[in-house]
């Protein structure tokens, strides 16, 4: 309308008035007045329909029809309006009258997420801004400002790579097609995704295959056009590089999960972008249930973290790693940070209900009725109960559910016996005089092999007695000191033979014994045994224990310190002690 106009030598408004056209019911899409319009240019119904379908027109909310698509209205209505200054000047070589009768507005131009001119890669530039509309849109006279300029170059600037994006965009919007995924999207909301997917990525560092230049939008478009799994996949990477123990996803999805939360949380448009994203938050991070991702509560709890799954354990997060470790759900050296080291809550729950039993020692003794430390120790040595986690780590390290089950198989088949009653003694009296270890006791008493009698109304450990008779079928005990064997995994050096080595170099003493069990002779480390060689030589495994670091830890500070493993001198057959160290030049490692 407006080039007609200004072939005339009129303003668009001039014009339609002497047409008798009404301006606001032509603005309004008034059908009367585009009627009338159709009637008076006189195009071919094909070519009348294009140029329809690159006007556009408000529909139902804040929506507007445009090649075919219903888009956001500012996505194409804007009060600055833009264009290509290269195009429009070649358009004014041709003109017969005046200069605006041959520039013709180009309808790419108008939807927002169009960023360049893929005929001269020249980014669009804003022609003029206008907030009435009836000044905006008289092209007539807005050209007509700007003629200087364009013949200047005063609106030129620096050309730019025409990418993949640039050209699908133009593409669907010259064609009306998209064999892509993005095709399956309104054009607006598949645009934008590309973008805000883009700028995310080059956040995290992302730079694709077109090199460290390449725009966002081309970034997101390369994903986004693979389909879905590529979406999903690249929402994954991103998960994994925002690393840091306060990144959560919208910091790692950044104004991608912004648009799709605030400023498109109200469009179903974007409902299937949503979904995807929301699958890939439920994977990556710990979401409690009830919280809304998206828009969406989330009905139940797929991942738990360190830290929240401490939380509900009501432990530290330390003691909740060492246990999730222990359990064989998480690597002792995961360098995440506790709030981002994640696990299935399914799994995690035994767990959780572990963490919340733990009580300290002393609390175990009380509620088994084991008010003897040194009973208590004799049932740790013989494996009948054992620590869920190492006293330096946690106080309260011990689950009473194992000593519940142990208790509750010695109650069993248990008869009244009275005190005065005779030839019942304590199984660890009895354990005693025979030399046996309590293991051996109680595992026959809760086999049946003993008969088990009980103080009358008590269920204490205390309280539980043996016949002594039957303990002499049990056969002669076990010296009650470690084998070498044993002392060697104490320390930590039975991998390489190493404690057996120095043994045999004459470096450390140990004790021959006769074991009536296996009748043999055997060597064995007494305490003594064990003292002179702590006296002397320290391990990894006890540097460990003593100051509470890693194995790890203990090792690196070691050769930062330069200190060597103590080594087999001239003449003796041992390749290696393994991991020895005398005790005299760690001390002031760890001081």
């Amino acid at each position: 309308m407006s080039r007609a106009a200004a072939l005339r030598g009129l303003t668009v408004w001039d014009m339609t008035a002497e047409l008798g056209i009404g301006q606001n019911a032509l603005l309004d899409h008034a059908g009367e007045a585009v009627a009338q319009l159709h009637d008076i240019l006189g195009l071919p119904e094909d070519r009348w329909s294009d140029l329809l379908s690159w006007t556009p027109v408000p529909a139902e909310g804040v929506r507007m029809r445009f090649r075919g698509e219903t888009v956001v209205s500012r996505s194409v209505a804007n009060p600055t309006v833009r264009g290509c200054p290269r195009c429009l000047s070649e358009d004014m070589e041709q003109a017969v009258a005046h200069p605006a009768d041959a520039m013709a507005m180009r309808g790419h131009w108008l939807l927002r997420d169009v960023h360049l001119c893929v005929r001269h890669g020249h980014p669009l530039v804003a022609l003029w801004t206008r907030g009435r509309t009836s000044e905006r849109f008289d092209y007539v006279a807005r050209l007509g400002e700007i003629v200087a300029d364009l013949r200047a170059g005063g609106l030129d600037t620096s050309p730019e790579p025409v990418t993949t994006y640039d050209i699908w965009l133009d593409a669907r919007l010259e064609f009306g097609r998209d064999d892509t995924w993005l095709g399956s999207l309104p054009v607006d909301v598949a645009a934008k995704a590309c973008r805000r997917l883009g700028e995310a990525l080059a956040t995290w560092g992302e730079t694709g295959s077109q090199g460290e230049a390449t725009p966002p939008r081309a970034l997101g478009h390369a994903v986004l056009s693979e389909g879905p799994s590529a979406f999903q996949k690249a929402l994954h990477d991103l998960a994994s590089a925002a690393s840091g123990p306060n990144d959560a996803w919208r910091k790692a999805y950044g104004s991608l999960y912004v648009w799709l939360e605030e400023v498109g949380g109200d469009d179903p448009r974007c409902d299937g972008l949503r979904d995807l994203m929301r699958e890939v938050i439920l994977d990556a991070w710990p979401v409690a249930a009830g919280d809304a991702i998206l828009g969406v509560a989330t009905p139940r709890r797929r991942l738990h973290s360190v830290s929240s799954a401490a939380k509900a354990g009501g432990v530290s997060e330390a003691v909740m790693r060492v246990l999730l470790v222990r359990h064989g759900l998480a690597g002792a050296d995961d360098p995440r940070p506790d709030a981002r080291l994640v696990i299935e809550a399914d799994r995690a729950a035994p767990i959780l209900a572990q963490a919340s039993r733990m009580i300290g020692e002393r609390e175990l003794r009380l509620r088994m009725g084991l008010p003897s430390k040194a009973r208590f120790e004799a049932l740790v040595r013989g494996g009948l109960l054992a620590p869920v986690l190492p006293l330096e780590v946690s106080k309260h390290n011990w689950d009473p559910r194992d000593a519940d089950r142990m208790m509750a198989a010695l109650f069993a088949q248990a008869q009244e016996v009275d005190d005065a009653a005779p030839g019942w003694v304590h199984p660890n009296d009895g354990a005693r005089r025979l030399r046996l270890g309590i293991e051996v006791v109680i595992r026959a008493m809760i086999a049946g092999t003993l008969r088990v009698g009980a103080a009358p109304g008590e269920r204490t450990y205390a309280a539980l007695r043996v016949r002594a008779d039957e303990l002499n079928d049990l056969g002669p005990a076990a010296p009650d000191v470690p084998t070498v064997s044993e002392y060697a995994t104490v320390v930590g050096l039975h991998r390489e033979g190493g404690l057996a080595a120095l043994i045999a170099d004459g470096h450390v003493p140990a004790t021959t014994m006769f074991n009536p069990r296996t009748r043999r002779e055997g060597r064995y480390m007494t305490d003594a045994d064990g003292a002179a060689f702590q006296a002397r030589f320290t391990t990894v495994t006890l540097l460990s224990r003593k100051h509470g670091l890693s194995a790890q830890q203990i090792l690196s500070r070691l050769r930062e310190k330069g200190v060597r493993r103590f080594r087999p001198g001239p003449g003796s057959t041992a390749g290696t002690y393994g991991p020895v160290y005398l005790l005299v030049e760690t001390e002031g490692v760890f001081a």
